[in-house]
């Protein structure tokens, strides 16, 4: 009996994931206000969960709150966009430097490997889903493997900005000229163990993938 109700999900867990989903998807739209009535209406909880997850999805960025007026889903305007890109260059090109402090085989080779399987998603134009599921994996692990919980949390919530922003905007990846070896020259400027050279090529990487759709500053 106590391993079934651990496995049971609280009202607020599943308040957070309702509410975040609706924000991902775009079904909660970019500055839609999210009121404690219609978001306990919406996830089926009472009204104490429901501010529970609005808190956890305030501290993840996407959703912003002012007093005296109530909370929205955060907005893909030009100042929050170029903020949340600032954010993902500083946090990734911390990564590289770190991950050229010394990898194990095992962790290069990983790397390795979602570098080849993204290149290859380039070659032949994979639809765009399947190429950001892999990509947000790719960068995930990365940042995974510096063993820092905070680069790794604040690049997860840098993530789902992407990807609600790529659901809102429909962004093909297609419609950006992207190199043949995007992830590997990258994988291989960091197992050569200069950070200054793994830093150059993550801010080579993110300008390159990011061409066409991030606001100029």
């Amino acid at each position: 009996m106590a391993n079934r109700q651990t496995k049971q999900k609280s009202a607020t867990d599943i308040a957070y994931e309702r509410i975040r989903n609706g924000i991902v998807s775009n079904e909660l739209e970019p500055g839609a206000r999210l009121t404690i009535r219609a978001m306990a209406e919406l996830t089926g909880v009472s009204i104490i969960p429901v501010i529970q997850a609005l808190h956890t999805l305030e501290n993840e960025g996407l959703v912003e709150t002012f007093p005296n007026w109530g909370s929205r889903v955060i907005t893909l305007d030009r100042e929050t966009t170029r903020d949340r890109y600032l954010l993902r260059e500083a946090v990734e090109c911390q990564v590289a430097r770190i991950l050229t402090q010394g990898l194990s085989p095992d962790k290069v080779s990983r790397l390795k490997d979602l570098a080849v399987e993204l290149d290859d998603f380039v070659a032949v134009e994979t639809p765009p889903g399947e190429f950001w599921e892999h990509d947000f994996a790719f960068h995930e692990t990365m940042a995974k493997f510096t063993e820092c919980k905070s680069l790794y949390k604040a690049l997860e919530n840098i993530n789902l900005f992407r990807l609600m922003q790529k659901t809102k905007e429909q962004v093909l990846f297609q419609h950006i000229s992207l190199p043949k070896d995007l992830h590997m020259s990258l994988v291989d400027a960091i197992v050569s163990g200069d950070p200054d050279r793994a830093e150059r090529q993550m801010r080579e990487h993110i300008m390159v993938s990011t061409k066409g759709w991030l606001p100029l500053v």
